[in-house]
């Protein structure tokens, strides 16, 4: 039964900035349930997705869709109703709105107007990685999602490189492999957490090098919701690790170059060894191919086929 008037702890004319589940359903506070259901609207992110959880919990509440394309529009309609004494609560596609979402705007034009908000405290992508990662967490830093711009992105591992704290930071599945491949060549050993599927029925949790990530990826394409945990910078982050990490690519090299000449023997051609060698090795295909090229330049492939 909907509470009105005293009964209800939702306060006209107020938002409430609510966290909703990041995977399981089941993750989501009474007070969240309460609120949603009393509200007057609901602002929400992506109406579609947003229904599984309303219909899960019968919540009835009418929709106000609120997204990045729309922000401008919503937010005065949303600014209006709330001073038309509405109660109306804001919720993401997942998690914590706000982070990473058209939230942040809204909540600067009611800080303009001086309408009162407050928040509904729950689940987070971010948290949740930084303490499944088994990485110190008493200081962290968010980054956000990465670049899609590969100079950007470059620029980013580079600061990332020099952050002594655990970084957090969201990525797509399909550009996993991509950030993996240039976190190698700019992270080299510093150990990282892939964090998929978070709270789900199949989560998992990878950990290890970017090179060593990148073996597992190449085999099995990632799927689902991705955030990363990039290791503090410690004294195992220093001139150590990068030496080992330097041998660790001169074995990584040296067994390509073994496995292109046994691919060549097996009379593939070069461009067909090229791409099954970059299969099942953590380099890259443009790190085989330069590879290649400097086998024939050294005539290696040329004797060996003799």
């Amino acid at each position: 039964m909907r509470k009105t008037g005293k009964d209800s702890d939702v306060k006209k004319g107020t938002l409430y900035i609510c966290a909703t589940p990041i995977g399981n359903l089941k993750d989501i506070t009474l007070r969240a349930l309460e609120y949603l259901k009393e509200a007057d609207y609901i602002a929400v992110e992506n109406i579609d997705r947003s229904r599984k959880l309303f219909h899960y919990y019968g919540i009835k509440t009418p929709l106000i869709s609120f997204r990045e394309s729309n922000r401008d529009k919503k937010s005065a309609e949303i600014i209006q109703k709330l001073k038309d004494d509405a109660r109306i609560v804001l919720i993401s596609d997942a998690g914590m709105p706000l982070i990473s979402d058209p939230g942040r705007y809204l909540l600067n034009r009611l800080l303009e107007e001086g309408i009162p908000y407050t928040v509904l405290p729950g689940p987070s992508a971010v948290l949740t990685a930084l303490v499944i990662s088994g990485f110190p967490g008493d200081k962290f830093v968010f980054w956000g999602f990465l670049s899609r711009n590969r100079a950007v992105l470059e620029k980013e591992l580079e600061s990332i490189a020099k952050e002594k704290k655990a970084v957090i930071a969201f990525e797509s599945p399909h550009r996993l492999i991509k950030t993996l491949e240039k976190a190698k060549e700019i992270l080299q050993g510093r150990e990282i957490a892939v964090c998929r599927e978070l709270t789900k029925k199949f989560e998992e949790v990878r950990r290890g090098s970017a090179a060593q990530l990148l073996h597992h990826y190449y085999d099995t394409p990632p799927r689902g919701e991705i955030t990363l945990v990039f290791s503090p910078q410690d004294e195992n982050n220093g001139v150590g690790e990068e030496k080992k990490t330097s041998n660790e690519l001169e074995f990584l090299k040296e067994e390509c170059k073994r496995k292109l000449l046994q691919a060549i023997d097996e009379g593939n051609l070069p461009s067909e060894a090229v791409k099954k060698v970059a299969s099942s090795t953590p380099l890259s295909k443009n790190e085989v191919y330069a590879i290649l090229l400097q086998l024939k330049r050294k005539g290696i492939i040329k004797k060996h086929k003799r």
